[in-house]
């Protein structure tokens, strides 16, 4: 055992210092995930993390290769290397799906050359077919999971030290050394990798994380323990990869929407849809991974009758949590299933209040902006009335409140309107004033920047906009965000322009417009009728739950979802 645990460690450590080194080699040389709409960070992210996983994991290996197992070991190294290779090439110019596959089929042919294959049927050709189908459908799982901070290295590393487990205690030595370096791998990367990441594995250690899981389900047997409680053991220790595939799978096809395209739609977005956060979410898979592991174990030293109740059972609840998971993700935003977001609202003109009827669809913690400017640029007091009743619980009783009212009379100030509102009227979120009477910036108007989850600037720029966002340090504040800031209007050329001459360039992460709108397409997120209340909320939903992977320096948009 003491062998397997110096494996752990010398790849551990191999990919502890070997990381820092490849995430400074991809910087020098371009190497990088650059933003875009689709991804969630804004800045530039290493993507040479993969190449630390193959070194950490073919070098500790090395080091243990010998023996009458060594033909099997090269042809795991090998195999090993090629699909890395691919993933390195498409992590760096991109491969369609035709040749992707092509390398992941070498890759598994390298296996069966060097005596790696399934042997379930006695039937060469059937063996053959099972060892191709279950390590490129492995290797894809993994790759889907590549879609959070930390999760496809996590969930590796909790497969692999299940793997690890069941093979020491069935002396397996191949396995237990294979087992080991992965796991070792996958923790000193993931030092790097969890939230907030500094650079990504990219396809390069995806590929190589579901090509290795593949190889240990493979090669993992159980002598003098009936092969009838056993055979379930490697599906069982990576059923949340096999599951969160067939749940992208099954969601797409019904959707009529392309497998291979990525999305916001697998098990982690699902959850996170629910409220829960990034770091919640992988942590929650994480114990998930590691109780199919323990369950595996059980389930090796049961009864044949036992084992497979347990199995038909296991397939039972994840059939059920499927079902529900694509009924979670079916729910328009503002269904009892929208998460509880914190959103900060600037806006105003009469165009902003279906952006803010949005917002508060998602989320029933909106903050509102507001600048008393008596110079110039003020919002109306009946505009603000107007939003008072859309953030308010109850819209018509609000409106009568305030028309019959001489606390909302025309001769009192915005400031003192505001309080009274946030006092007296039940309302989801609040209007903040930005500034103190004395001129000084309002410290809850700082504190709700600094702890949204969202940033929605919208309607007539003019308005209420443009006097917020060139207060110093309200803008300052914006740009330290880490949150997605979303520009929402019907001309963003024009928008963008008349924010960068005012306020500087660089405010705006994200746009969302009408499909016919010209201009900033870089920083398109969606299309959609800027009128329709729903349309807003359903893209401001999509760009947070994207949004959740990141939590890095200021940025506009972080993250490497392949999946």
């Amino acid at each position: 055992m003491s062998q397997f645990v110096f494996v752990a460690i010398a790849a551990g450590l191999i990919a502890f210092i070997g990381t820092p080194l490849t995430l400074v080699m991809a910087r020098r040389i371009g190497f990088v995930s650059a933003p875009s709409s689709r991804k969630t960070h804004i800045v530039p992210i290493p993507l040479m993390g993969g190449v630390a996983i193959w070194l950490a994991f073919v070098v500790s290996l090395l080091v243990f290769g010998r023996g009458s197992e060594f033909r099997e070991l090269a042809a795991i190294i090998i195999g090993g290397t090629v699909i890395s290779a691919v993933g390195l090439i498409d992590d760096r110019v991109g491969l369609g799906p035709a040749a992707k596959l092509l390398g992941q089929v070498l890759a598994a042919l390298i296996l069966v050359a060097g005596g790696v294959e399934a042997r379930l049927f006695h039937n060469a050709w059937l063996d053959l077919a099972l060892t191709l189908f279950w390590i490129i459908g492995i290797c894809n799982a993994l790759n889907f999971m590549d879609n959070m901070d930390g999760l496809a290295a996590g969930v590796a590393a909790v497969a692999a030290g299940s793997f690890l487990m069941l093979a020491a205690l069935n002396g397996q030595a191949l396995v237990s050394s294979l087992a080991a370096a992965l796991l070792g791998a996958c923790v000193g990367f993931l030092v790097y990798n969890f939230q907030p990441a500094l650079t990504f594995m990219g396809d390069t250690g995806s590929l190589l994380l579901g090509f290795m899981l593949a190889v240990l389900g493979i090669k993992l047997n159980f002598p003098g323990i009936n092969p009838y409680s056993t055979w379930m053991a490697p599906i069982v220790v990576l059923g949340l990869p096999i599951f969160d595939t067939t749940l992208v799978t099954l969601s797409r096809l019904r959707r009529r929407v392309s497998v291979t395209q990525g999305g916001a739609d697998h098990t982690s977005h699902r959850l996170a849809r629910l409220g829960l956060s990034h770091r919640r979410v992988v942590i929650a898979l994480y114990t998930v991974g590691a109780a199919l592991g323990v369950l595996t174990v059980l389930i090796t030293q049961a009864t044949p009758e036992i084992a497979n109740t347990i199995f038909v059972g296991l397939l039972l609840l994840g059939a059920f949590t499927l079902w529900t998971l694509e009924e979670i993700y079916r729910q328009p935003a503002g269904s009892r299933f929208r998460p509880d977001l914190r959103i900060t609202f600037i806006g105003g003109g009469e165009t902003m209040l279906p952006l803010l009827e949005g917002a508060i669809a998602v989320s029933r913690t909106v903050f509102m902006l507001v600048t008393p400017t008596p110079a110039g640029g003020q919002m109306p007091l009946q505009r603000l009335h107007a939003c008072f009743a859309v953030l308010a619980e109850h819209p018509d009783a609000t409106r009568a409140v305030i028309a019959g009212s001489s606390a909302f009379s025309a001769n009192g100030s915005i400031a003192e309107q505001i309080n009274v509102a946030s006092a007296a009227l039940q309302m989801r979120g609040r209007v903040v004033a930005t500034t103190e009477p004395n001129g000084d910036v309002n410290e809850h108007a700082l504190t709700a920047i600094q702890q949204t989850d969202l940033i929605v600037i919208g309607g007539d720029m003019s308005e209420n906009v443009l006097p917020t966002l060139t207060l110093e340090e309200i803008n300052r504040a914006l740009r330290r965000s880490k949150r997605a800031r979303v520009l929402a209007h019907p001309d963003p050329a024009a928008a963008l322009a008349e924010i960068e001459r005012a306020a500087g360039p660089g405010l705006i992460t994200h746009v969302i417009a009408a499909e016919t709108a010209e201009g900033a397409k870089d920083l398109w997120h969606a299309a959609v009728d800027l009128k329709q209340s729903r349309q807003v909320a359903d893209a401001l939903s999509r760009i947070w739950l994207t949004r959740t992977r990141v939590r890095g320096a200021p940025q506009p948009i972080s993250g490497n979802a392949h999946g």
